[in-house]
C-alpha cells in the first residue's frame, strides 16, 4: 500500500482532515481527553505491539485459530491495558467497539476494553486488491462520517488502514480521535501515543 494510492482514496472519500500543528504534546493530549470526554467522537486505534521473528506467525494470515496469525506480544498486552485503564480513569463513554476480523485486533479490543465486535471494513488493507480496498475505505469512511450519539465509537484496526485516512504515523495502540461530521466526512482531532502510556 503506497503513499500515493492511500492520498487518492482519501479524496475519493471526501474526508476532511485538519492537522493540530503548534501545540505542545501535552496539551494536545489534555484537550483529546476532554473532547472524548464530551462523546461523540470516533476513535481509530492501531493494534498492540506483535511479537516478533518468522515462527512467531504471518501477519498477513486470517486464521480463525489465531495459531498460524502474527499475534499480541507481551509488550502489546501490556499496551492494551494501559490504554483501557486511561479511558476508564478518565472515564470516558463508549458506544461500542469493532475491530478486525485479525486476532491482534481482536485481542487489543477485548483487553483494552473488555469486548469488542469484528466488522470486516476494518480487515488488513494489504491483503486486498487495489479496488476492494477503495470499497473498504469508502465503506470506513461512512461509518466515521455517520457516528451519532453520546458515547465514542472505538474501532481497532491496522496500520495500513489508518495511513489511508491519515498521513499521522501511527506506532502501536496510538490512536486517532476523530469527529464525524455526517455523511463520509469527518474532521481529525489528533493522535494519542497509546504506546507511550504503559
Amino acid at each position: 500500500m503506497n503513499r500515493l494510492f492511500n492520498f487518492r482514496v482519501l479524496l475519493a472519500g471526501g474526508l476532511f482532515i485538519a492537522g493540530g500543528a503548534g501545540t505542545s504534546p501535552a496539551l494536545a493530549d489534555d484537550a483529546l481527553w476532554q473532547q472524548l470526554a464530551e462523546g461523540g467522537k470516533v476513535v481509530l486505534m492501531r493494534h498492540g505491539a506483535v511479537m516478533a521473528g518468522r515462527t512467531n506467525g504471518n501477519s498477513l494470515l486470517r486464521d480463525t485459530s489465531c495459531k498460524k496469525e502474527r499475534n499480541l506480544s507481551s509488550e502489546g498486552e501490556a499496551q492494551a491495558r494501559a490504554v483501557g485503564k486511561l479511558f476508564q480513569a478518565r472515564n470516558i463513554p463508549i458506544a461500542e467497539v469493532r475491530h478486525s476480523p485479525f486476532c491482534r485486533t481482536a485481542d487489543t479490543a477485548r483487553i483494552a476494553f473488555g469486548s469488542g465486535t469484528p466488522a470486516a471494513y476494518l480487515s488488513l488493507l494489504e491483503i486486498l486488491g487495489p479496488d476492494e480496498a477503495a470499497a473498504q475505505n469508502k465503506e470506513l469512511s461512512h461509518v466515521i462520517g455517520g457516528h451519532t450519539g453520546a458515547g465514542n465509537l472505538i474501532l481497532v484496526t491496522h496500520e495500513p488502514n489508518i495511513s489511508a485516512v491519515s498521513f499521522e504515523l501511527m506506532k502501536t495502540s496510538d490512536f486517532l480521535v476523530l469527529q464525524p461530521k455526517g455523511g463520509s466526512e469527518y474532521e481529525e482531532l489528533g493522535v494519542v501515543r497509546g504506546s507511550d502510556s504503559n
